[in-house]
Order: C-alpha cells, then structure tokens, then sequence
C-alpha cells in the first residue's frame, strides 16, 4: 500500500525556512504493559462475536453464506472509493463493521469447512482482490495527491498573509509577529493530518483483512474437499468436551482488534500456537518481560475479573498476536 506522507503539525513547518523538511516516520507501534492491563479490566466486546472453538459450527450457516454474497456483491471499487473518502458516514461505518463481523478467523474457518466451500472460496477471492494492496493503492493515489494539494495551497496563502503583514508592519514588531504565527494552530492544516491519519489506520486494516483472507484461501483453491480438513473436529455440542482455539497467524488477533475466547476451563481446553510457529519459522519461547523480539510469549492473569492476555511477538514491523481469554490461562494450556 502507498505511505501516506502526513504533513506535520503546523506549528513549526510554517516558517519559511522550515517548509521543505521532511517528518520523522513514525515510531513503531509496541505492546505496553499499561495497554494489556487495560484490554484485561475491560468487559466483553459485544459488538464482535467471541472465537469459536476449532470445528464449531455457527447457529446458522446458511446465514453467514448469504452474508458473505452479499458483503461481496457490494464491495466493488465505488464502494471503496467511498470508504477512504467518507470513512466517518453511517454508511462506510456500516460496511467497515460487517467486513471486521464477517471476515474473522472463525468465520473464515467455518466457511472453508462447509459444504459450499468451493464457492465461498470464490466469493472470498473476489473480496481479497478488493481489498488487497494493489486495489487500495489505485484509490488512495489520488487522495493523497488532493490532499497534498489543499495542505500545499493554505501554507502558501497563509505564508503570504504573513509576508503582506510584515511589509506594513514595523521592524521593531516583525519577530514577534512571525513567533506568534508559528505558534498558532491552524485547523484547516489539523483537519487535514487527522484525516490523513485515519486513512492510513482505516487502510491498512482493509489490507491486513485482505491478507488474512488470502493466506487462508490460496493453498485451498485448487485443493479436493478432503484436504480441508486439517484437524479433528469436537462435539461442540458437549459440555465437558474439551475444547482447542487454534491461531494460525499474528494478525487473527491484533491488541486493536483482539479476539476474545470466552469460558476457557484451565487445565481443560488448549490453545494451539503451533501455527504461529510455523509462521515465525522459530521456536516460540516464554519471557517475563517482552522486549519485542519475534517469537517471545507472556501471559498475564486478573486474578480480579477472572481474565487472561496472551502475547506472541510477531516478525519485525508486524504486530503482535494478543488474545483476550475469559478464564485462567496457563503455560502448559498451550500447544507450541
């Protein structure tokens, strides 16, 4: 995906001899202790269903089939289009909540299990063309640009207010006159960078989306039914059945958008990473503090609202997968 250039804030880059500096990239984004103290006090989201255990079946799968046509049939490059430019109306907001319900992790491995998994396979490939790096370029390019321009054209006018002020004004007066312009806020320039901002957030989760849809969906699509079947399925209809929650990726679940697992029995149901293994290509190994190096887990418990965080650090410049689970977690609860 294209990086957005974000102007800075105008404080400084409106002096003249500051305007052709280039920002600082951004720092990278790490997971602190505070963030995972805060996701471990917080109640469920009820707004994204909980993770399903491997081989659970939604209520009604027929449903989520229609569902994923008709997510389908509506995303075409108009609709992303408007997505980018618009992400604030009801209607963007809407579409973005259906693709973050539909396109889970679990949803992906019921669809690649079902029956009609041939055609789901199809639908989902036209989704991931829709939402990939490339088609997400060709509309953010222009974008970009118009906003480049308009943040161009106000520093320009607002440069030569100030230049025709300081021709009238006195000597004596013209520094402070150019200190407090530096100092001032300019909203349309704000304006400008907050939207930025949200566009490069609101497309790179499209794109990790995307990702996700199609490193589940390659390896299957010219593969026979019976090889779709990649683990035993439980009896979810059992009550004491135990239960296993498979990641297979770090990006199935991300601090800003952590799955939840709800009811975890210790010692009972098992958490299986050995997929993350094979997507860091190392041993996975655990640490009591998280200096970010790929492959370190932490697990961190609330003994006070009965509630685990898991934490695997991912591949550099990756985020790292962080779990919520609703009950204690143990090392020895996980496969690695």
């Amino acid at each position: 995906m294209s990086t957005i250039q974000q102007p800075s804030r105008a404080r400084a880059e409106l002096i003249p001899g500051h305007l052709h500096s280039h920002p600082m990239p951004p720092s990278p984004v790490s997971v602190s202790a505070q963030a995972l103290d805060a996701l471990l006090r917080s109640a469920p989201n009820t707004t994204r269903e909980p993770m399903r255990a491997d081989g659970a079946v939604p209520a009604d799968q027929a449903a989520l089939e229609k569902q994923l046509k008709q997510l389908c049939d509506q995303l075409d490059r108009k609709t992303v289009e408007r997505l980018m430019r618009d992400p604030e109306s009801s209607e963007s907001k809407d579409t973005f909540n259906t693709i973050d319900r539909l396109l889970t992790p679990d949803n992906l491995k019921c669809l690649l299990n079902s029956p009609n998994a041939t055609s789901c396979i199809k639908i989902l490939a036209r989704i991931e063309t829709q939402l990939n790096k490339g088609s997400l370029d060709t509309v953010l390019s222009p974008i970009e640009t118009e906003q480049v321009g308009a943040y161009r054209n106000y520093v320009e006018a607002a440069l030569f207010a100030l230049k025709a002020s300081l021709m009238k004004a006195s000597p004596s007066s013209r520094f402070d006159m150019v200190r407090a312009f530096s100092r001032q806020e300019h909203a349309p320039l704000t304006s400008i960078q907050d939207y930025m901002h949200s566009l490069q957030v609101k497309s790179k989760h499209l794109c990790d989306i995307a990702t996700q849809v199609r490193k589940v969906t390659e390896p299957l699509q010219y593969a026979h039914l019976e090889d779709w079947q990649r683990r035993d399925h439980y009896e979810s209809d059992c009550k004491n059945h135990p239960k296993t929650y498979s990641f297979t990726n770090t990006l199935e679940s991300t601090l800003e958008h952590p799955c939840e697992i709800r009811h975890f029995v210790t010692d009972r149901d098992k958490l299986d990473v050995t997929g993350i293994r094979r997507q860091l290509n190392k041993p996975l190994h655990w640490v009591n503090q998280l200096s970010g190096a790929s492959g370190e887990m932490q697990l961190k418990y609330s003994r006070a609202h009965n509630a685990s965080v898991l934490v695997i650090a991912g591949n550099q410049g990756e985020p790292a997968l962080v779990a919520k689970i609703f009950g204690q977690v143990k090392e020895n609860d996980l496969l690695t």
